[in-house]
């Protein structure tokens, strides 16, 4: 894997590379590729390097349910300040709602607008009110959600 990944990718794989394979696979909106490039990209170099990428698809695809917890909040945490705001989170939600249409959960339930999933979301999550969502509240919140629960087992 190592020599067919340095092959490829020379050493790295850079953001625009990385778009392209996104693209490829069906993701086609930038903001959503960025927001998976930064969490693959560990050092923040703007590359991922073969232990970053063999790290994140650990994780997704064999990682504990706190370890996938912390992936995703690091996707969802825009800004890096250890929070997810509102406004984060309804910027993804939107995105993600460009790509596949209406949201619906695991359980079937609907949401005629990322607004509706977004106030849901923090009514769930958002422990102490603070209108953000720290790794905590996020950790313990998505283990009372059952479509969450049910999200972490996608990848195991």
């Amino acid at each position: 894997m190592f020599k067919q990944f340095h092959k490829e990718s020379q050493g790295g794989i850079s953001k625009a590379q990385f778009r392209e394979v996104m693209k490829d696979i069906g993701v086609t909106d930038a903001f959503l590729q960025d927001l998976i490039f930064k969490v693959f990209d560990d050092n923040h170099d703007n590359t991922i390097n073969f232990r970053e990428f063999v790290c994140a698809l650990s994780v997704m695809t064999r990682g504990c349910p706190d370890e996938k917890l912390e992936f995703a909040f690091h996707m969802y945490d825009i800004d890096g300040n250890g929070y997810i705001t509102k406004d984060e989170l309804a910027q993804i939600m939107e995105s993600f709602y460009k790509l596949v249409g209406p949201l619906v959960t695991f359980s079937g339930k609907k949401y005629e607008s990322p607004a509706q999933l977004v106030d849901e979301f923090f009514v769930q999550m958002d422990a102490n009110h603070d209108n953000r969502i720290s790794l905590q509240e996020y950790k313990d919140g998505a283990l009372r959600n059952p479509d969450i629960i049910q999200g972490l087992k996608l990848f195991a």
